[in-house]
């Protein structure tokens, strides 16, 4: 997010997200860096409120100015009736777990990462402490701002992350057996999320890392542009759930194929023709019999009136 931005003037950036979320039919959306303390989560919620709904972690120092992570959960696509939310780093960690598909849940954990390389790998390993925790559910889903690469190829130019904090994100991952699904779904492919302001340095800072359940489940990865003002890119998937497969086009049955609609399309119109033949010849033949019979009966109405007396002859 870049922080909250100004939540009054007409080209905010929640009004740009309330709209992202809708034409893209996002029913989940990690934020970070959103600066954003309690009562302005309330503002959010009664200007926005019938679309959003928005779970907050914000830095306990410095709510307004600083760090800052959020779930807006898009209340048309998503059942918020049973939502629990779980604060494992204030302000850069936040576990939310909610209803997905009938009685099934999803558990997203959002990260906004630390700068500072030591401090970095420091974060991780307190995420995994605190997922020991017997209360804390194991994300499905881990995604937010990394902060650092697993690959060179992740960076332009090329270049690697500090070891220590990439192994310690590595076991992270490990435990939870979480996947890189963009990575996975595209091997050779390089694309951005963060381009650097002012310079050509890019790199692939914003990531969403899944179970193998959820990977089997997804499609459509992307790295996109939106509209909101932000310096980062968007970073989304598609995901279904076990009971409720994704329907396509669908595939060519003996019952159901193009040459039996186009056959039954056929019958159908030559059907309809034939009726409307039926019923319209009589009423085409009565008329024109009506009109050949008045027309004769005028021309002999007409010879009639022009034709000279007879003449007697003596």
């Amino acid at each position: 997010m870049s922080g909250r931005g100004s939540l009054y003037s007409l080209d905010n950036k929640w009004t740009a997200l309330s709209q992202t979320m809708r034409e893209k039919k996002l029913g989940i959306m990690a934020l970070q860096e959103t600066h954003l303390p309690p009562e302005d989560v309330e503002t959010v919620h009664k200007m926005y409120g019938k679309r959003i709904r928005l779970v907050n972690s914000p830095d306990p120092t410095n709510a307004s100015g600083a760090r800052g992570v959020a779930i807006a959960l898009n209340r048309e696509l998503v059942d918020i009736s049973d939502v629990t939310s779980h604060v494992l780093v204030p302000g850069r960690a936040l576990i939310v777990r909610t209803k997905w598909h009938n009685d099934k849940y999803i558990t997203i954990m959002n990260i906004y990462a630390l700068n500072d390389v030591a401090a970095n790998e420091e974060f991780w390993a307190a995420i995994e402490n605190a997922l020991d925790n017997p209360r804390v559910p194991k994300p499905d889903v881990l995604l937010g701002d990394f902060n650092l690469v697993e690959e060179a190829i992740d960076r332009l130019p090329m270049k690697d992350s500090t070891p220590g904090a990439v192994e310690a994100l590595q076991s992270l991952l490990g435990k939870l057996h979480l996947h890189d699904g963009w990575r996975i779904t595209e091997p050779s492919c390089c694309d951005y999320t963060f381009p650097q302001r002012g310079s050509t340095t890019r790199s692939r800072l914003d990531r969403i890392y899944v179970s193998q359940d959820v990977l089997n489940r997804s499609y459509e990865w992307r790295i996109e542009s939106t509209n909101i003002p932000t310096d980062h890119r968007l970073v989304s998937v598609q995901l279904t759930a076990a009971e409720a497969p994704y329907i396509g086009k669908g595939t060519r049955t003996e019952e159901r194929n193009p040459q039996l609609m186009l056959r039954n399309l056929k019958d159908t119109v030559r059907t309809l023709a034939r009726d409307t033949l039926k019923s319209r010849i009589p009423k085409l033949k009565a008329a024109i019999k009506a009109a050949t019979k008045a027309l004769s009966s005028l021309q002999n109405s007409r010879s009639k009136r022009g034709q000279a007396p007879c003449k007697t002859r003596s």
